[in-house]
């Protein structure tokens, strides 16, 4: 432990007249020792970086990867990541070097998200991952960070599904340390840059809700004036349609915050017919909010109509997850559903049905959806799997609003989107896709009358085939770019990677054939059995098959915390 010089001391006129101060008690305790290790990192400053470009001092300067590709993947970061994520990145840094001066980990960020994005570029995401986790790793013991490590930490958290959870924790703590949480005011007196240290404590707040609420688990970020008056921080001169985009998320993870706090309590309990006239409140809260967004955020020359249809999207995914509650805790032995009840269910039934549509027939949805954060990813899982089990174990019984078919159907075409869309081995969108093909194959296969169900496994065992086979290749391999649509040759993928909206292309989405997905043939009723009886519902055994291991393990954690009925 390394101890300071003391302190001057205090003229007696200063101690007697001047103005009283209170300290934090660890500021105490550092005034006393002296000891460097007790204090706050909120006054240190990291290291400065020689100006000049080469003797930059990086793991892209030791040539763990060329200069070329760091910085031809920044640019297609710029791009296309930076405006789903709301990053804004070109309004703090003009250029890559700036970028690598001022942050190791943000730089090895940038390239490790990007090259996650890239059906090329598997290698160079396996150097820049092992290097960010490294950067990460040393973070921990640092006595030095920067705004711009936690805006790192902040972006990777939104993709790097196996960490994000550990990441967002850490970017808040360093953070505070920081002092970014009180840079509200100084950025409503006109002071740009703590406008973009505040903008990023919204994005730390959404992504302390994205990986909490959604999870069952409590928040981080408690509530603070600069959340509560967002409207004050659009009102700066600073301001501009990226805020809004920030602020509309931070409006929504306010109400999903009250409603976990109201119904958290006890996590499996079934709800009173009282808590429904909360529930009813919420609701409204919610197209409050839709109606408040949606004109408030025009088409992007980058993401098209993603910004509005977003906010369409995110209105089902708060719907599903609060009217989703009304049937927690019920048992499929308990007495016919309340029509209070019932209407709630069906309210979720619709929300859930409403975003795997809207993701497979609006094409900015369908071309943004491989390079949209987690968050959006799981709730689309959350949505199938909703709907899988709903279908399954409730439908017929309790009289709910859900057909088999068209949940198939729904299913059927989620899987084909989904695959169009992974341009990476390690995406995830590979994993939730080949997950909800297992469970939509184990579906069908339970609803078979019995006969018929012995005769296809014998067939199974005997050809060795099964749901393993299903064909999951890149979209790169399908001609397919990454939006799902047909992309002639696709001769430069990474060219090719979120690209620009093109809104004459075909919107294959919508030719379905219904008659795919009647109910299979049955001689009596007997002779059917229904999904719940042959797998007690849509278990978690069922589920971790599905989503439990590898780089789907925080699906499953996700849908483990959500599914406690």
């Amino acid at each position: 432990m390394t101890r300071e010089d003391s302190p001057n001391p205090v003229s007696d006129d200063d101690q007697q007249y001047g103005p009283e101060t209170l300290e934090e008690p660890m500021g105490s305790l550092y005034e006393v020792t002296r000891l460097r290790n007790v204090r706050s990192n909120q006054a240190n400053t990291p290291q400065p970086i020689p100006a000049d470009d080469s003797k930059l001092d990086d793991f892209i300067s030791r040539g763990a990867i060329s200069e070329e590709k760091a910085e031809e993947l920044y640019n297609i970061f710029l791009k296309t990541l930076n405006h789903y994520l709301w990053v804004g990145l070109e309004q703090v840094h003009p250029s890559w070097t700036s970028v690598r001066k001022s942050s190791e980990l943000l730089a090895a960020t940038i390239l490790t998200v990007t090259a996650l994005h890239i059906p090329t570029s598997s290698d160079i995401f396996d150097v820049c991952y092992n290097e960010f986790l490294s950067l990460v790793s040393s973070s921990m013991f640092s006595r030095y960070h920067s705004v711009d490590d936690v805006r790192g930490l902040c972006i990777s958290a939104f993709w790097l599904s196996e960490h994000s959870w550990k990441l967002t924790g850490h970017a808040i703590r360093i953070a505070t340390e920081l002092g970014i949480h009180q840079s509200f005011i100084h950025a409503l007196e006109g002071d740009k840059e703590h406008f973009l240290r505040a903008r990023l404590w919204y994005m730390l707040y959404v992504c302390d809700r994205h990986f909490s609420i959604a999870y069952g688990r409590p928040p981080t970020v408690a509530e603070s004036v600069q959340l509560r008056e967002y409207e004050l921080f659009l009102a700066s001169p600073f301001s501009g349609v990226l805020d809004i985009r920030i602020l509309s998320q931070v409006n929504l993870m306010q109400i999903l915050t009250r409603v976990y706090e109201r119904f958290s309590k006890i996590s499996a309990a079934m709800l009173a017919e009282s808590d429904f006239d909360t529930l009813r409140s919420f609701n409204v809260e919610v197209d409050h909010w839709r109606m408040r967004w949606y004109p408030r955020q025009p088409p992007s020359p980058f993401i098209g109509q993603f910004t509005n249809k977003g906010v369409i999207l995110y209105s089902y995914f708060a719907k599903l997850q609060i009217n989703s509650l009304a049937i927690r805790g019920v048992s499929i032995n308990s007495d016919k559903l309340s029509t209070e009840r019932k209407e709630f269910a069906n309210m979720a039934i619709s929300a859930a049905s409403s975003i795997l549509t809207l993701v497979q027939e609006e094409e900015d949805l369908r071309r943004a959806l491989v390079g949209t954060p987690l968050y959006v990813h799981t709730m689309i899982t959350f949505a199938s799997v909703f709907l899988m089990k709903v279908a399954a174990k409730w439908g017929s019984i309790m009289g709910l609003n859900i057909d088999y078919a068209n949940v198939s159907r729904l299913l059927d075409k989620m899987v084909t989107v989904l695959k169009e869309a992974v341009t990476s081995e390690k995406h995830m969108l590979k994993h939730i896709g080949q997950g909800l093909e297992k469970m939509l194959q184990r579906m069908r296969t339970a609803r078979m009358p019995r006969r018929i169900r012995k005769e296809g496994e014998n067939e199974t065992t005997a050809g060795n085939t099964g749901v393993e086979s299903y064909d999951w290749h890149l979209a790169s391999s399908y001609g397919v770019g990454a939006a799902g649509c047909i992309d002639e040759g696709m001769k430069d993928p990474e060219r090719n990677l979120l690209s620009p909206p093109n809104l004459r292309t075909r919107d294959a989405a919508r030719n379905w054939d219904s008659a795919l997905y009647t109910e299979p043939h049955q001689d009596s009723m007997s002779d059917l059995v229904t999904f719940g009886d042959d797998m007690t519902g849509m278990n978690d055994t069922l589920m971790y098959q599905a989503f439990g291991t590898g780089s789907a393990g925080d699906v499953y954690n996700m849908l483990s915390s959500q599914f406690l009925y």
